[in-house]
């Protein structure tokens, strides 16, 4: 798609969006944060802590213009074709379940990757949701996606809807988790400034961005699992609390995790697996 007529959509797309999409959630600005920071990527959104269930009241229900869209589009390397070996596979684990989703995205180096594999929380799992980056830019039909290391929400820079995540402080027991603390900073997916540069998430890896969940891995050399915790939250005013337990195979991981280091071949690289559960 050419520069200038994405331009043109993003004109119609802020012309005719309301003024008010996502309640009281709109970010106050990004910063970095490396991947192993304490704060995490993303920009803080002033909402505090929700509760999770069928009851709760929507978020947000329309799209709204994601900014610096063209530069989104091409300083993360989007695409505008579906991944065509995407694939996503639940286990259920307790309340919850772990989610394995295929991240691979046509090769660690390849100069032109696939499209991000895209999911939306469901009381069944995470559901594959088909759809390209560039669609993406402009759809709520998706929560979270995965290329490589690299994860979004749908908010910000990353989509039109306002799904937003907190780190919770330390790293605790992911299954004593059972609520949002109160005053937990749910952070948007704002990787980008005003004057649309990309925020970095201090791994020191080229076009690698500080968004809201980048801090579930660190880099002493390779993708190594921080054990951080998330509490997610949904347009739908759900919440739910999620983990990533790997990058690599399981074997593989576990070196990484214990050395900081990792064979030179067949590490199963882009295999995503996070555990997660509504609250």
């Amino acid at each position: 798609m050419s520069g200038s007529f994405r331009t043109s959509l993003t004109v119609l797309a802020l012309l005719s969006s309301p003024l008010v999409a996502c309640g009281d959630d709109s970010s106050t600005g990004g910063g970095p944060a490396g991947g192993g920071s304490e704060g995490g990527g993303g920009a803080a959104a002033t909402g505090g802590g929700g509760a999770g269930g069928s009851g709760t009241e929507a978020i947000c229900t329309d799209p709204v213009a994601v900014p610096c869209e063209d530069a989104v589009f091409l300083q993360m390397n989007l695409q505008d074709t579906v991944a065509p070996d995407a694939a996503i596979d639940n286990t259920p684990e307790g309340t919850g379940f772990l989610t394995h989703i295929d991240a691979t995205a046509g090769g660690a180096f390849a100069t032109t990757p696939d499209s991000y594999t895209y999911g939306k929380f469901t009381d069944d799992g995470i559901e594959l949701v088909s759809i390209s980056d560039e669609a993406s830019l402009t759809s709520m039909d998706w929560d979270i996606a995965f290329r490589r290391y690299v994860s979004r929400i749908n908010s910000g820079n990353s989509g039109p809807s306002c799904v937003a995540a907190a780190r919770l402080p330390g790293t605790p027991d992911f299954d004593t988790v059972d609520a949002a603390p109160a005053d937990a900073v749910f952070r948007t997916d704002d990787y980008f400034t005003d004057s649309c540069e990309l925020i970095a998430d201090g791994t020191g890896l080229e076009g690698s961005p500080a968004t809201a969940l980048s801090s579930y891995w660190t880099y002493p050399g390779c993708v190594q699992m921080s054990g951080n915790v998330f509490i997610v939250r949904l347009a739908d005013g759900r919440t739910l609390k999620l983990t990533v337990t790997a990058f690599y195979n399981d074997d593989v991981q576990a070196q990484c995790d214990e050395t900081g280091t990792i064979p030179m071949q067949n590490t199963g690289s882009g295999n995503i697996k996070l555990r997660w559960a509504f609250l």
